[in-house]
């Protein structure tokens, strides 16, 4: 009976010591994606920022479309490689806690 006991209470250990490692995963991808996306949405800001002001000065519509296409193109640019990111962050938390539900589920026997 006390075997069996302690083997119960190990088991429940590693159930809580499984669940706080993926919670602490899933928290620090919210960070990781919080601070990414605040990162981004300063930096689109402060461009649009420049832009606009390089968009009132232009004098002539070809040189007002060639900063338009620019815009565009940086800003392209500027969400693919957020959205790159976002997939890295997302795949490492993906890969720690499998691991650790992975660790979890080989508990003592």
């Amino acid at each position: 009976m006390n075997q069996v006991s302690e083997h119960i209470k190990q088991g429940n250990h590693a159930g809580v010591e499984t669940m706080a490692t993926v919670a602490s995963a899933a928290f620090g991808a919210v960070e990781r994606l919080a601070a990414l996306s605040l990162g981004m949405v300063r930096r689109m800001l402060e461009q649009h920022e420049s832009d606009s002001r390089r968009l009132l000065a232009a004098r002539d519509p070809q040189t007002l479309f060639s900063l338009q296409a620019s815009a565009i193109l940086e800003d392209s640019k500027q969400v693919m490689q957020y959205s790159q990111r976002a997939i890295e962050i997302s795949s490492q938390s993906r890969n720690e806690i499998s691991r650790a539900l992975g660790n979890g589920l080989s508990a003592p026997k």
